[in-house]
């Protein structure tokens, strides 16, 4: 099964050739409404959203980092985008704050 060619699938779906700073080659994005395309500006909105669904829930960093399997200062620097999250530490992170994925991602792709 041959599919689109590259080129018509990045037509198809309207998306636009960048260069992140966070990653070392050119990556195709969905341009969201706000002109930012960067990871790393994804990465900030993450961080922010999983501070403030752990503060809507009353949870200190300090409660939350040891669920977690970390100290206060690893933690941290989820929350301020210092270190990136893996997805299986994302996961942990919906399990433990009984968040959705949607609630922790959303605010990163506005445009999805």
């Amino acid at each position: 099964m041959a599919g689109p060619s590259l080129e018509q699938w990045i037509s198809d779906l309207g998306l636009q050739q960048v260069n992140d700073p966070g990653v070392d080659k050119p990556v195709y994005r969905l341009p969201p409404p706000d002109g930012r395309i960067t990871l790393s500006a994804a990465l900030e909105e993450i961080s922010a959203s999983i501070r403030e669904a752990r503060e809507r829930r009353n949870l200190s960093r300090s409660k939350l980092a040891p669920l977690l399997g970390l100290s206060d200062a690893v933690y941290a620097r989820y929350e301020t985008s210092v270190s990136r999250l893996t997805v299986g530490r994302l996961i942990h992170l919906c399990e433990v704050l009984g968040a959705s994925p949607e609630e922790l991602l959303a605010p990163a792709a506005l445009h999805l």
